[in-house]
């Protein structure tokens, strides 16, 4: 007897949940930490990604700045990296080199072929898993860093509270995956970005903000300081089919501050303060904790 639409539901989320408890258990097994599991680069991601690029959560730096015209080209050649790497298995891979080459010929005579071949594409196990996890997230933790000439990203997907898959992208278009059981490690990849030089030593006293009076010339003159004297500035947001925490990093040389709103109208409005190593560290860790049930 065929199952109903919500007994299928039903069983893909068993399934997931059996997925992810044996996944954090295998990583407690190797002993924990941060565990490599792959790197991309922004092509060869658009390979195995069908989702529309300017329908993705994650950017891709590299290929948002290459001509559309040669985006094809780029993407082609990436298919043949990924194979040579024995990350995915092609089975008309025959047919895709043809079309490279005629692509290629094509630009050399300054043309343009606008020709296409379906793809039959297999995927490796890693593979298949990073684009699982990247996409069955019950929440993520999205980090934006911009330095004067550099902006980098990396998004937390968090699927339990032993389980993290942490996704850092270079401003080169080059995607560094990791796995971890426990938060504190995962959050320690994304103070690596927040805090660059690794200056957090001083907690200071909270300083309470007004809304109403964000200006430059309205906020203390100590956070003002360190605003105007940021060499790193990061935003840290909480996504979620209920809307979470924005905190605001600012790392100067010598100090890193944080400008926090718990989420939208809260009672404490927003906070600003210098902070320590540790203290930074539970501020992450407190954005990658999954809400009490």
């Amino acid at each position: 007897m065929a199952l109903s639409q919500e007994e299928e539901e039903r069983d893909a989320v068993d399934l997931l949940a059996q997925a992810r408890t044996r996944l954090a258990e295998g990583i407690a097994e190797a002993g924990g930490g941060n565990r490599a599991v792959l790197r991309l680069t922004d092509e060869e991601l658009a390979v195995i990604d069908t989702e529309p690029m300017d329908e993705r959560l994650v950017p891709s730096p590299h290929l948002a700045k290459m001509p559309e015209d040669q985006r094809d080209t780029a993407v082609a050649t990436a298919l043949r990296s990924l194979v040579s790497r024995e990350l995915i298995e092609v089975a008309n891979i025959e047919e895709i080199d043809e079309l490279i080459r005629q692509q290629e010929a094509a630009e050399a005579r300054g043309e343009t072929l606008n020709e296409r071949a379906p793809i039959d594409i297999r995927l490796a196990e890693e593979a298949a898993l990073v684009l699982s996890l990247r996409g069955s997230a019950e929440r993520v933790l999205a980090a934006d860093l911009t330095a004067s000439d550099d902006t980098s990203h990396a998004f937390v997907y968090i699927h339990a509270a032993d389980l993290f898959l942490v996704e850092r992208v270079t401003s080169g278009g080059m995607h560094l995956f990791t796995l971890t059981n426990a938060p504190e490690p995962a959050a320690e990849l994304v103070q690596a970005l927040v805090d660059p030089f690794g200056v957090a030593e001083t907690e200071g006293p909270e300083q309470r903000l007004s809304p109403d009076a964000l200006d430059r010339d309205s906020v203390p003159r100590s956070v003002r300081r360190v605003i105007d004297t940021a060499l790193v500035v990061g935003q840290l947001m909480v996504l979620s089919d209920t809307e979470g925490a924005l905190v605001t990093t600012y790392a100067t040389g010598k100090e890193v501050m944080t400008v926090t709103v718990d989420e939208p109208h809260s009672p404490k409005g927003i906070v600003a303060q210098t902070l320590s190593t540790r203290a930074l560290r539970r501020k992450i860790v407190k954005l990658l904790k999954l809400p009490k049930a």
